[in-house]
């Protein structure tokens, strides 16, 4: 997640000590008594710090585990994360798992990419949808009324935690939706290709289903006992759900993702934008400037901050060395120098038709144009530059047939 680094309070070295130290312990735990012990030890402190409003001493414990201890700096970030979007609530004396989920969509457009308030009736019909497709029967749940943009979403754990605690609150009183304040949501950044979030809320009794791939008796999927594939749910929703957005996505091509847990959707979505944003960007230069793909070159480069950060791809006309345009390929989860990202770079490229590629071996940093802020991309001769689309008449058109 985004994460702010301003500082609110000093940090403790006591709390981020004892945060690493059950950290670790959970990590070289050898049983699930074990694992229970340290993990409602974990979740006490973490949710103690989340109560601060001040993320210095969990991103100081992180720190250190991750240049100390990699299994604890994993089972510390998976408790953060549980602490956040999960907890359990009771109301009329009755106990509630409560989960906070995303549903990401993947988009791209030539024009402008929306973000912000969602209207009532678009609202509405999606939670028919997502009750009908996705959700278990008889669950509560809230959406939030807004399409977050990624700049949109909050930056940092507590400030995760307080929305995931007004939309818990919404799911579980039954309010129909959790009204975002337009005025207080970020600026969203323009792209040709991006993400958008719908967050929302789930409220069920104690270990009852959330969503209908953990029911076993499916409504209308075959015969009793019978239960529906992940895959078979994400067809029925992406077939009715996006019927539901489309009104909202106008002049814009769009992916909509399976709904689950905020940051299991995150990364999902994080990774699956990649290969997204490769086609929407080969397509793109294929019908702005009439040629083919086979008209291209990617020329692929890794860049590094204190390690591999990310992969960037410069494109150019395949006679030419000038950068028309460029992608950023972020490495995600436990990704490293030792992944095989390239090839998933150049497997991608030959889907979009595009069989030209240059693959640099120079370990470039990370650089940024100084006035625009925008990222400079690598070309033939083993720079780093300005990615420059051409003006109309530049490029000879290919008349495709």
């Amino acid at each position: 997640m985004k994460k702010s680094r301003v500082p609110h309070r000093t940090k403790s070295p006591r709390v981020v000590q004892e945060l690493s130290r059950l950290a670790a312990g959970l990590a070289a735990s050898g049983s699930r008594v074990e694992d229970a012990f340290w993990e409602n030890r974990l979740a006490a402190k973490i949710h103690a710090q989340l109560r601060t409003g001040d993320d210095q001493n969990l991103e100081a414990a992180l720190d250190q585990l991750y240049d100390t201890d990699p299994a604890a700096y994993s089972e510390f970030i998976y408790a953060i994360e549980a602490a956040i979007e999960c907890t359990f609530l009771t109301r009329d004396d009755r106990s509630y798992d409560m989960l906070m989920f995303a549903v990401p969509v993947l988009t791209w457009s030539r024009f402008s990419i929306p973000s912000g308030p969602i209207a009532g009736p678009i609202l509405a019909n999606l939670r028919v949808q997502l009750q009908t497709h996705v959700l278990a029967a008889d669950v509560r749940f809230a959406l939030a009324d807004c399409l977050f943009s990624p700049d949109q979403l909050p930056r940092g754990y507590h400030l995760t935690h307080e929305l995931a605690t007004r939309l818990w609150a919404a799911a579980l009183t039954g309010e129909r939706d959790l009204h975002m304040n337009p005025g207080q949501l970020a600026e969203t950044g323009r792209f040709l290709s991006d993400t958008r979030y719908l967050l929302g809320a789930i409220a069920t009794p104690q270990g009852n289903p959330m969503f209908r791939w953990q029911e076993t008796d499916q409504a209308g999927s075959g015969p009793v006992g019978s239960k529906l594939s992940k895959e078979d749910i994400l067809h029925e929703w992406q077939s009715h759900g996006v019927e539901v957005l489309r009104p909202l996505f106008q002049g814009c091509a769009f992916e909509l993702l399976m709904p689950d847990g905020f940051f299991s959707a995150w990364r999902m979505a994080d990774r699956l934008a990649r290969p997204y944003s490769m086609h929407a960007t080969i397509d793109f230069l294929q019908t702005t400037l009439n040629i083919s793909p086979d008209s291209l070159r990617a020329v692929i480069a890794p860049f590094y901050d204190q390690w591999l950060e990310e992969y960037r791809v410069g494109f150019t006309l395949k006679d030419r060395d000038d950068v028309l345009y460029g992608i950023v390929w972020a490495l995600v989860g436990d990704e490293d120098d030792n992944s095989d990202i390239v090839s998933q770079i150049e497997a991608t490229l030959r889907e979009c038709g595009v069989t030209h590629t240059t693959l640099l071996q120079t370990r470039f940093l990370l650089e940024y144009c100084e006035e625009c802020g925008a990222p400079l991309f690598p070309n033939p001769d083993g720079e780093v530059v300005h990615a420059e689309f051409p003006e109309e008449g530049e490029v000879t058109p290919i008349h495709l047939h």
